[in-house]
C-alpha cells in the first residue's frame, strides 16, 4: 500500500513535465479499482491561485461566479491504466459578452470528454 501511495504522488510530478497545464495544477490521485480488479487513475484538477478564468466565447479573463459538478476527461494511459482528468469548471461573468459563461480550458475543446493530448 505505501508504494501506492508513493508512486501516486510521483505521478503528478510525471504529468506535470509531460503535460505541464497553465494557470492550473494537478492534485490529489486515485486509484480506483472496480469488482473485476481492473482500475483506473482520476487526478484532480486546480485552478493556480490567482488564476481568473477565461471566456469560453470571446477568450477575455473575467471574475468567476461558481463552480460546477466535477467533469470527467479522458487523459493518456499511464503504465496500462486509464486516466480521467477530474475538474468542476467555473463559470464566468464575462463583461464584454455580458453574459455568464462556462470557463474554457486549455486540456479540452467544448463538450468533448476527450483531453487534447489523447485525441
Amino acid at each position: 500500500m505505501v508504494l501506492y501511495v508513493r508512486w501516486l504522488m510521483r505521478l503528478t510530478t510525471i504529468l506535470n513535465r509531460v503535460y505541464n497545464i497553465p494557470g492550473f495544477a494537478y492534485g490529489k490521485v486515485r486509484l480506483l479499482e472496480n469488482a473485476n480488479g481492473d482500475g483506473r487513475l482520476e487526478v484532480q484538477v486546480r485552478p493556480r491561485a490567482g488564476n481568473r478564468p477565461i471566456c469560453s466565447v470571446c477568450g477575455t479573463p473575467g471574475p468567476g461566479y461558481d463552480r460546477l459538478k466535477p467533469r470527467r476527461f479522458q487523459f493518456e494511459p499511464v503504465l496500462g491504466l486509464p486516466v480521467a482528468l477530474v475538474y468542476g469548471m467555473r463559470r464566468v461573468n464575462c463583461s464584454r459578452c455580458g453574459k455568464i459563461k462556462v470557463e474554457k480550458v486549455p486540456w479540452a475543446d467544448g463538450k468533448r470528454p476527450v483531453t487534447k493530448a489523447f485525441a
